[in-house]
Order: C-alpha cells, then structure tokens, then sequence
C-alpha cells in the first residue's frame, strides 16, 4: 500500500471528548485488509520523550486517551510484520485523531517510516461535537495584543461580543473621569450567555472570581501554549457555566532547554493623540509601558539526577510596569492641628480661607496655601507561572503548577486631584495558585485523572495605609474661587471604576474522572468538588472619617462631623459539588454519539434539581473524513455570584451598624458636646463599637450623660447599598442550548465551517423593591393617589405645613409655589400654609421635607418635589421607616440565536517565500434580555416584561480576521499579522436618571412623541444642539409608572479595529533566534466613538437654561468616548 494511501486514511475519531487532553485511535490491518490483533502501538511524544503503548484488539482496534498535547511519533509493530511509524502528528487540545496503519510482512517489508508531513494531517474533527475554536502557539504570540492579556485573543473569533458597558480598547483622554463596567459584567459573551457566566480555567483549573464574575490570575501571553474557547459544550464533564468555557493552556517543559528573553515597550511619544484631546486642544498624556520578561525550560538535571525523558520543568516571568504621574493640586492649612502632620505649602503666597480668598491677616478664616506635586502612580505587575511534569513510571504522570501574581495600580483619573500621596487607592491584586495532576493508566481501557488546587486571591481598592482614618479638610480654592475639599490619611471613598473595599478569598479545587472503553463506548465519570472561602470588607467610612468643614477649625481642632461604620465584613463560604458521567458511543464508523448527564450543588443557594442532560452527535456523511453534520443539546448552570449572597447574608444578620454625628439632635447643644469628646480621640477612629458607646456615654446631654445609642442606624444602609433580601426558592440561572453545524475541508488545507446556536436562559438574577408604597385600590399611579390626597403635617412650632399635588406647566423650574396659578410665592416652613406642588415640574431635587426641624438634625426645609411626593406615600410603605429594600430574584431572561460562518486556513508555504495562515468569522445574530446584570433593576417595580429589548452588547453583524503572511528574502522576509474586527451598530438605554415614578430608583425613562429610529448617536463638534429632536422629549408626571421609551432604544456606533503587528527573525546557527516586532493598534488612527459605560439621560430644562444645561442639550445623544488612538508597541524576543 502507497504512502499516499496511508496518509488518506488519517481521520478523526470519537475516542473521548476531552477538552484538556488528545485521543488517538484506529485500527491495524495487513495487506488483505484482516485484523492485526496484538499489535503495539507506541505514542512517543517527541518534546519530551514521554510515550504510552497500548496493544490492538481482536478486530484489531487500538485507542490512546489522554495524552499531553504535543507532536508525536506513532510507531506500529508486530510480530511478522515490519514496523511502521507516523512521525511530527501535531495535536491540540481537545483533538482525536483517528490514524488506521496497514502492516506488510517482514519478509516483504522490513521496518518503514512513513514519512506523512503535516499537509497531510486531518484538517477537520469528524467526531467533535463541541463547537469552538483553539488559537495556537504561534497565533498567541504573532497577533498583535494591546493588553497582552491572553483573553483579549477570544475576540478575533466568531459567536464572541464583548460584554455589556464594556470599556476595552478604549482611549484614555486627558481631564475625563469616565465610569468603568460594573466588575460583575464578566469578560466577554459567548454564543449569547451573559458575559458574567464564563468557566475560565487555566490548564483545567478554575480560574475564576466568583464574586465579580473576572478571571483571577493572568499568565504571561509568553507562558501560554494555546487559548481554547468553547461556545457550546455538549459534553457533561464541565460545568459552572451558563454561557461558554475558555481554557488557557500553558507550556510545558521539553527535553531541550529553552531560554527566551524579551523585552515589549509602549510611549506616548509614538502614538497619536486622542480624538477628543485634540478636539479640546489638550496635548496627549505622557505615558511609558514596558514588558520585560523571560522564560525558562528544560529537563530537570542535576549531577544526582538526570531528568531526560523524566522530569521536565517551565518557568516565566513577566514584569508589567506602566509609567504614570498624578498631578496633587491642593492647598494646605498654614497653622498646622497639633494633633496631625500636613506637608507644608510648596507654592508662593498665603490666601485666607474666606470668600474672595485676601491675603493675611484673615478676619473669619483660617490661612492656606498652595500644595502642588507630580507624583508617580504607575501600574506594576509582576507575573510569575510555573509548571513542573514527571513521569512517575510508564503508566502514571505527574503535573504541578504554580501561579503567582502581584498587581498595584495607582494610575487615577482626570486633570488632578485634592488628594495628598497617602490618600491616594490603588487597585491592587495578589494571588497564588499551586495545582496537582495526576494521570494514571491501568490498562489499554482504563484512565484515571485525578487534580487538586489551592488559590488565593485578595483584591483590594484601598490607600498604602487602609487602617488610618480619613481626614478631610473642606477650604475655597483661590484660583476658582470654589470650596474643595483637601483629603489626607487615608481615603475610603469609592469612585467610578471601583468599589473601596478588600477581599481574601481561598479555594481549595478536587476533581477527579475515570474514563473507560468498552467496545465503541467510551464512558467517563467524575466529580468536582470546590470550598470556596470568600472574605470582604467594605471600607466606607470603616476606620473614622473626621470632617473639618474650614481650615480654621482643622487648626483649631474642632470636628465638625464624624462617621464610622461598623460591622462592614461579609464572610461567605460556598462548596460546590458536581458529578457528571458521559458516554461517547461510535454508533457506525462515520457517527459518533455522545450522551451525558451533570448534577451541581451550590450550599450557597438552596437550588438542589440542577441536572444538566447533555446530548452530541456527529455524522460524516461522505465516509471521508472531509464533512461533518454536527448536532448538540443540553442545559447548562452558572455559578453563584458571591458578592450578591454576601451582601444579603450582611443585611440579614444586622452585623452593619452605621454612626455619623450629623444624625445628633442639636438641642441642648448634644451634637456640639458629643464632637467636643470625639475630637479628643482625633486622629485616631473607635477600635469597637462599645468603645464609641462608651466615649458618647461619658459625654452630658443636658442634665445627664448622653444616651449611648445616638447617632446609630443599625442594619442601615452603607455605601449607597440598600437593604437586600433573598427571595425565596432562588435559583442559580440556567440556559438552554442547542446548535446544528456543517463543516467541510473545501480545498486543500482551507476549511469551512457554519454554525448556528439558539441559547435560552432563565432565571437569571434581577433585583425589586420590595418595600414599594403600596397603592390603594381604585387608583392606577401613585400620580392619581397624590392629586387626591394632601400630604400634611405639624412644623416643629406647631403651625401646619400642607402639600397640594397638582399638575401645572412642564416649564416649572422649582415645582414648588404658594400660586399654582403662577407658580410663585415662597413656602414657609414656620407658618400655616398651603404649598402647591407641580407634579410636571422638570426639577430633580430629591430632598425629603423636614417635618421636625426643632431637634436641628437637618435644616427646616420644604424639600423638593420628588422628595415630598415620596414622603407623602412613606405610610404606605410595608415598613414605613425604611425606604429601598432590594430583593434578589430569579426573574430574569434572555435569548440569542445567531448563525457563525468560519473560514480558515492552517499555516502553510504557498511558494517562492510566501506563506500565510488565516482565520475569519462573520456571525449574524440577534440578542436579547431584560436586564445588563444581576442586580440590575427595571423602569416598572418587579416588572421585567417591559424590559425586554436588544442587549447592550448585541451587534447584528460582526466579522472578524486574523492572521499571519509571510513575505519572500526580496520583500525583507517580514511577518504581517493583522487582526481586524468590524461591529455594526450596537443599542443603547436612553434614561432619564432621576426617580420621577417614586421607586426609589433612577431606571425612569421619558416620554417620546417621534419615531424610535431618530434615536440614534450624534458625532461630536456639533455646534448647534438639535432643537426639533429635544422639542420631541417630554416628561411624564411625577408619580407616572413609566415613559413610553422601550430599554434600549438609541442605535449606537458601529465598531472598527484594525491592528498589524510586524515581525523579522535573524538565526543565528540552529538555537539562536532574535525576533524585533512592531505592533500598531489601530493602524488608521480611525476615530471610532463609543458610549462606553457612560450614562445617556435627557435633560429637561424651562426658559432659561443654565450654561451647564445648554451644553449637556447640544452634546445630546453624543458618545463622549473614542476607541484607542495609533498607538505603536515596540518588542524584541532572543530565543536560545
């Protein structure tokens, strides 16, 4: 039989659907076709040595399960017959080959090499029934990465969107404080499962953050073997995923040692300026990244110990340092508080802190002056991966993995900031990993995979001292003759991209399956188990704010206002458990069939019915090997996002008690006593709550001491975060999926591929207000309840204070008169009086009226027009003393089906110096849901129905390519590999912002009289505002349920990026490689817009705009962000 014959007979086969690992089988024949029983085959891997032998069976049948990814030799003997060998068969993860060998006799033939090159190895998987993609080595290290995060490379394939809000390859513009996604929005979707229900492993480890639904460690992009993205798994050995799994391999040691050295560097000095600088006149932000590394592997040898074929090792380092300066533009008291340490002034002149900010001698304030530093807050990361394999003997494997990250990020945002150096957060990371696997065969039918970890990680947004106290010292800024505050110590404050807070979390990971062949069955078992420690701590106001609203009583050291919390830790602990059993059926030669079942428990959740039926078939109709049928169904679990149960289980025991002195009656002078004795504690805040009962009880309160409960609110709010409850019976979301795809090698190393994917998932998490103002019957809003009933009430001085709700003019800048006629008059507050509230009036002040100012807690005050409306429906409350109470269901949904056409080419030389690989995808497809998250809320209380709508992220049309070309001696032997990304236009939430229907949150949407498709983005440098767009806007009563604007109704930007990264290597004899690269993002410098995370709300205003007004309607529906400018990363690999 020819070679050519042999190489025709290579196909893939259904040994088992191993995602991590590589199956090979066939079958050994003679020259007649016969079965040839007995015979040996030996898988050798050629990196390492390490080879596996298993013998054929009566029908001459042989599989090898679970095998390393790598590039083997198959050799083939038996006794009569001449050896064979199938030599470089390069396998990925997740692969089964099917290679058949004919045998000669051994006096026909003696020992042969057939010498198969990879052209003719098997372009396509005949019996895979997952649908995904794998890049490979040389993909992960030629295309170009602006983050060198080895998850951004997921986005050059098809059925992939980034997530909701997201905010990647955005441009950083000079003097923006944009927002940041939500951390639990997750990385990225894959065939339309929420981006926050991804299985991220790292060589099939969990590498999840299970509170905010991110990855927990990134390796080095120069650590990683291959990057392995399903979109829909059908087999039931994985699970804690909804949506997708992505695996990062990393490499392995060989019997050669390798050493690669290399150095990526990044500054602004070759890059554009952003779009939007340039359109303000502002020079682009000085900045320098660079990325020095190496990586290290062998065998392990010692003069003691020789490790060849034995014992190999892999080592990387990365250093990620990406320099940064802050501007601190301050002004700092002269007369220093003996009690705590302030640098001194830097600047010239002495101002004094009183309105128009004279020069000393000062009359009424204290004296300032101007504090101003460059200071360094650059990003550092120091990356560190590990892995050690040894072969323990010719049946049993060893594998131990290391991880180690470290990661402080002091860059901050916008022009400069009132902050002194100890007060500035950073956004650190810190995490360990050591994984353990084991492979034992204990025969040609049984395998055994055993695996365990231990991780750590602790994220944190806090100061270099997070214990200290927070210092804040209010003062009018000279220049601008506006009132800042100066913060010092510590801070405590969250921000746009970040919760103050910090986390300790443990896992500890089992896992173990056991595969079987019997026949043409292929059956694995195996659990899961994971312990998951999770430790928060809210840092708000945890360790003591100290306010001092002038510097005069800062030098004076007189407290104006203290707040602490206590009680901020939510400790949760979950324990996973999943069992699974599959079985992959060889029906007929040409279709395989594999069935499964997976269970998973979460102690987290009292959800315990989550069995996940899994079902894949495929079908080569041809006999060829050339075309595949594929067909999967299944239903698939998330996991559970601890940072919701954890905030419930905080509100559920009442640990979170809140104290800030402004809540102190100022009667009898308590409040100014009860500072007096705090001051006395500064700077330091109260280790124990008892500790500041204590100080309070020791303080008099007119004729006796001071009731130590004043000033507390137990089981309050904290940080914005209402009271949150469970519902009953919540479950852990599910989806419902099922694809049909057709794949085909058209031409010689060109395969094509089209899949299309339905995804159905319920009870995603939602949030309500469960303590919403119950309506009475007989009225349809709670606007018709209003106009009907008066709210009224005694003053502190006994006069009555009498709300009428009416409906007037949409131009009423206050809302609130004593002539509903004209909208004029002043309400008293001291007097009897009827004061008219304009339920139509476009004023958005929330303030809650004062209805008994005599204890001097707030200001006697007629509150604004929202907040009276609310304070008029409190009695109808379930508890009147509590405003929001959010409740976590599982009410939730969304839905994706959408058709991928994948058209790729492998690697190879077409002639006269030229070569080149490519990979595109085109997906059509539509997706929808009811909400971006799992705490999101709707428009209407409870009322997701109305939410339903296009999601966030979807795009009708996406397409992406990537690729590698090489280029012949005569064109400089370059290697181009671009990677071009196309995204029609995506949807997006024009809101209002503002509470109007008295639900307590700012979901509301307007009122709209013209056609839905005139909501779409607007480029900026616009110079007039579009009149005849906002005459079309309106704003529906207070106390209306809704506008009549569906959620997501603006049409958006489309997406552009094309990126090239260019590369040339120079040998240097056989183990010497130097490798310079240029990669240029966004090539074109295309200015590309995007609303990021930003919010789009209308802004109603009357007949005399405020100038803040004019500009907000003339930027209506305009994106205030761009996609990264030019940019250009320099690189240089020695390989030896």
């Amino acid at each position: 039989m020819s070679l050519a014959v042999l190489c025709a007979v290579l196909a893939v086969s259904a040994v088992a659907q191993d995602l991590d690992d590589v199956g090979i089988s066939g079958r050994v024949t003679d020259t007649n076709g016969e079965a040839v029983p007995g015979a040996t085959v030996t898988a050798k891997q050629v990196q390492t040595g390490l080879s596996r032998s298993v013998t054929t069976n009566a029908s001459g049948r042989y599989q090898l399960i679970e095998l390393p990814p790598g590039t083997y030799t198959i050799r083939f003997e038996a006794q009569g017959f001449g050896a064979k060998e199938r030599i470089d068969l390069v396998t990925v993860s997740g692969q089964n080959l099917q290679l058949d060998m004919q045998l000669s006799p051994a006096d026909v033939q003696a020992e042969a090499t057939v010498t198969v090159d990879d052209d003719d190895a098997p372009a396509i998987d005949t019996t895979r029934v997952i649908v995904g993609s794998t890049l490979s080595e040389r993909e992960i290290e030629e295309l170009p990465n602006n983050l060198r995060n080895p998850l951004d490379l997921v986005m050059t394939l098809g059925g992939v969107s980034e997530e909701a809000l997201s905010t990647s390859d955005l441009a950083d513009d000079r003097n923006a404080d944009p927002r940041g996604a939500p951390f639990e929005q997750g990385n990225f979707s894959l065939s339309g499962g929420a981006s926050y229900s991804n299985n991220i492993t790292i060589d099939g480890m969990d590498n999840n953050d299970d509170r905010a639904a991110r990855d927990r460690f990134q390796p080095s992009i120069e650590a990683v073997a291959e990057v392995q993205v399903i979109r829909n798994q059908f087999s039931a050995e994985y699970g804690r995923a909804s949506g997708g799994r992505v695996n990062i391999r990393t490499r392995s040691g060989t019997n050669r040692y390798r050493l690669q050295a290399y150095m990526f560097y990044k500054n602004a000095k070759f890059n554009a300026n952003t779009w939007y600088n340039n359109s303000r006149g502002i020079e682009r932000l000085p900045m320098e990244d660079i990325n020095p590394g190496v990586t290290f592997s062998g065998p392990i040898q010692f003069p003691f110990y020789n490790g060849k074929n034995k014992t190999f090792f892999s080592l990387s380092y990365e250093l990620q340092q990406l320099n940064d300066t802050t501007l601190i533009d301050t002004f700092i008291p002269i007369i220093p508080n003996p009690r705590f340490d302030l640098p001194a002034p830097n600047g010239s002149g002495t101002f004094c802190d009183q309105p128009g900010s004279p020069p000393p001698p000062c009359t009424t304030g204290g004296e300032i002056g101007h504090y101003t530093l460059q200071y360094a807050t650059p990003n550092t990361g120091h990356i560190v991966s590990a892995k050690v394999d040894h072969k323990i003997t010719g049946n049993n494997n060893l594998t131990v993995g290391f991880q180690f990250g470290r990661r402080t990020n002091r860059r901050t945002r916008g022009a400069s900031t009132t902050r002194l150096e100890e007060a500035l957060q950073a956004r650190n990371i810190e995490t360990e990993a050591i994984n353990v696997t084991n492979n034992h065969v204990f025969g040609p039918s049984v395998v055994n995979q055993a695996r365990f970890q231990w991780s750590s990680y602790r994220p944190s947004f806090q100061t270099d001292n997070p214990g200290e106290s927070v210092v804040l010292i209010g003062y009018r800024n000279p220049i601008t003759n506006s009132v800042q505050t100066l913060i010092s110590g510590n801070s405590s404050a969250s921000s746009n991209i970040g919760f103050a807070d910090n986390r300790d979390e443990s896992r500890i990971q089992v896992q173990d399956s056991l595969t079987y062949i019997t026949g043409s069955h292929s059956l694995k078992f195996g659990a899961d188990v994971q312990y998951v420690d999770s430790k928060a701590n809210n840092l708000a106001d945890g360790t003591g704010t100290f306010n001092f609203n002038n510097v005069l009583n800062y030098s004076n050291n007189v407290v104006t206002r203290f707040r602490q919390n206590f009680g901020t830790r939510t400790d949760v602990t979950n324990t996973y458990w999943g069992f699974f059993v599959n079985d992959e059926w060889r029906v007929k030669p040409n279709l395989s069939v594999t069935m499964g079942v997976r269970y998973e428990k979460e102690n987290a959740v009292s959800d315990n019915n989550n069995f996940g039926p899994r079902l894949g078939i495929a079908w080569d109709p041809t006999k060829k090997g050339r075309d595949v049928i594929r067909f999967g169904a299944g239903i698939f679990y998330n996991r559970v996002l601890l940072r919701t149960v954890g905030e419930f289980i905080q509100n559920r025991r009442g640990g979170m008690v809140a104290f800030d002195t402004n809540t102190i009656p100022t009667s009898g002078n308590w409040r100014n006593n009860i500072l007096a004795t705090i001051t006395q504690h500064f700077p330091e805040g109260y280790a124990t709550i008892e500790d500041l009962r204590t100080a309070i009880s020791s303080t008099t309160c007119g004729s006796g001491p001071c009731s130590p409960n004043l000033g507390f609110a137990e089981n309050a709010t904290l940080g914005g975060i209402p009271l949150r409850t469970v519902e009953p019976g919540l479950k852990i979301p599910e989806s419902y999926q099922f694809n049909v795809g057709y794949e085909r090698e058209v031409a010689k190393n060109w395969v094509f591929e089209v899949n299309y994917s339905w995804n159905k998932t319920a009870h995603l998490w939602r949030e309500y207000n469960s303590n919403l103002p119950v309506l009475p019957s007989g009225y349809d809003e709670f606007v018709d309840y209003l106009l009907d009933n008066p709210f009224v009430f005694t003053n502190f001085n006994g006069t009555t204070r009498t709300y009428q709700f009416y409906l007037g003019p949409s131009n009423d800048p206050s809302g609130i008169s004593t002539n509903p006629s004209t909208q004029t008059g002043t309400c008293g507050t001291t007097v009897n009086v009827v004061c008219w509230i304009n339920l139509n009036t476009f004023n958005t002040s929330t303030a809650v009226p004062n209805t008994n100012a005599s204890d001097g807690v707030s200001t006697n005050t007629h509150g604004g027009a929202i907040g009276i409306a609310r304070e008029a429906l409190r009695h109808l409350r379930p508890v009147p003393e509590v405003d929001a109470m959010e409740r976590v269901a599982s009410l939730g949904k969304a839905f994706y089906h959408g058709v991928v056409i994948e058209f790729r080419r492998r690697y190879r030389s077409i002639g006269k110096g030229f070569g080149f690989s490519m990979r595109s995808a085109y997906t059509l497809s539509r997706t929808m849901d009811d909400g971006l998250n799992n705490t999101s809320n709707a428009e209407v209380n409870d009322d997701f129905g109305r939410e339903w709508a296009r999601a966030r992220q979807d795009r009708l049309h996406r397409f992406a390519l990537s690729g590698t070309f090489d280029t012949p001696r005569w064109m400089g032997k370059l290697r181009f590999s671009p990677v071009f990304r196309y995204g029609s236009a995506s949807v997006f939430n024009l809101g209002y912002g503002i509470d109007r229907n008295l639900n307590n949150q700012s979901t509301d949407r307007v009122l709209f009289s013209g056609d839905l498709s005139e909501l779409k983005w607007r480029r900026p440098g616009q110079a007039q505002e579009p009149t005849a767009l906002l005459a079309k806007f309106s704003l529906q009563p207070i106390g209306a349920r809704s506008g009549n604007i569906p959620r997501n109704a603006g049409i958006g930007p489309s997406q552009y990026i094309f990126d090239l990264g260019v590369t040339r290597e120079f040998r240097f004899g056989e183990r010497m490689r130097l490798r310079p690269t240029v990669q240029f993002g966004n090539i074109l410098n295309m200015a590309v817009f995007s609303f990021g995370a930003e919010f789009i709300d209308f802004i109603g205003t009357g007949d005399s705009p405020t100038q803040a007004q004019l500009l907000a309607r003339r930027n209506f529906l305009v994106p205030t962000r761009t996609y990264r400018q030019r940019d250009m990363r320099f690189g240089l690999r020695f390989n030896f």
